[in-house]
């Protein structure tokens, strides 16, 4: 049912059609919150009576071990005795912790109690309210839709295909332009790639001889070395 309601709630706020059925839904999806939450508050309080009744059969676990430990003693079987205080002691540990658990669900079950109450009144209050919402919704709608909604069929305005249609020429302007920017930055990069080339190939061509001129002092100076 949650699910239904939230499919329709979304729908209505990509439409914005219908303003008084929105808040309607609304309404009613908090109402089924508010059910839900009952039954929450039910199941809480009913896991913390289960844990007072585990305390109290412990409670009186424990007293029955005392009073066997105090039978066996008396009847003069002190190992006994001992078993029996171990499984006193057992009992106690257990309704400690269970205890403890026990104080923590009932505190959670009384502040699921005030939320639930607050979301009751909440909701009495909106629906108290609901005319007014509907008329300051159907305002805000046609503040935001402006001046250009007058007139408009379907809920669609022409000066807003308009400015859609106008939008989409200018980006592809734009596209075209940066597309021109793009090829005429490729084309310098190939004229200077082509530039560098030739003046490389140059290079090679007239260091071939500075090269081997350059072997030659290395050489003469080698035999200098040597000479010395």
């Amino acid at each position: 049912m949650g699910k239904v309601i939230q499919s329709n709630l979304n729908a209505l706020l990509d439409k914005a059609e219908d303003e008084r059925k929105l808040v309607e839904l609304n309404l009613d999806e908090m109402d089924e919150q508010i059910k839900a939450g009952h039954q929450e508050v039910v199941q809480a309080v009913a896991a913390e009576k289960q844990l007072r009744k585990k305390c109290d059969d412990l409670q009186v676990d424990v007293q029955r071990w005392d009073k066997r430990a105090e039978l066996a003693l008396k009847g003069g079987d002190e190992a006994l005795a001992r078993e029996a205080l171990k499984q006193k002691k057992l009992r106690a540990s257990e309704f400690e912790t269970a205890d403890k658990v026990r104080s923590q669900q009932h505190e959670a079950a009384l502040r699921m109690k005030d939320d639930l109450e607050r979301m009751k009144q909440k909701l009495a209050e909106l629906k108290l309210r609901k005319p007014t919402i509907v008329a300051r919704a159907q305002q805000a709608r046609a503040t935001a839709s402006g001046s250009e909604q007058l007139g408009a069929r379907g809920g669609t305005s022409a000066f807003d295909n308009f400015r859609r249609m106008e939008e989409k020429i200018e980006g592809r302007e734009a596209e075209g332009a940066a597309m021109a920017e793009v090829e005429d930055v490729l084309g310098k990069r190939e004229k200077g790639e082509d530039l560098e080339a030739k003046f490389r190939d140059l290079e090679k061509q007239s260091g071939g001889g500075s090269g081997a001129s350059d072997v030659d002092d290395e050489l003469a100076a080698l035999k200098k070395r040597i000479r010395v």
